[in-house]
């Protein structure tokens, strides 16, 4: 896994909120993250118990938190699932596209 990078002078991150070569708040940005990460987890389990609906709101939210290919993935799988096809096809001509 590789080290995260500060987004404003590209400094290796440790588990600071605070980039320790620029001095950066990152502290939302790490909130942000998190979140996307939350939901993504929360759609990959609504998806393993057949809860469609619950897994393309979590999906969704995780896609406009941090846009990811495996975020772009996950709720492009979840558009169909819940018969949005056209948003699940342009999703999946993005993430191909990668």
């Amino acid at each position: 896994m590789t080290t995260p990078l500060c987004p404003v002078c590209n400094a290796q991150l440790e588990d600071s909120r605070i980039c320790p070569s620029c001095k950066t708040e990152l502290g939302k940005l790490i909130d942000i993250k998190d979140d996307a990460v939350y939901h993504y987890n929360r759609a990959v389990a609504a998806f393993e118990q057949n809860r469609f609906h619950d897994m393309f709101f979590h999906a969704r939210r995780s896609f406009t938190l941090l846009s990811s290919t495996e975020s772009a993935r996950l709720l492009a799988c979840a558009s169909v699932l819940v018969d949005k096809f056209n948003l699940g096809y342009v999703l999946w001509k993005k993430v191909k596209s990668l």
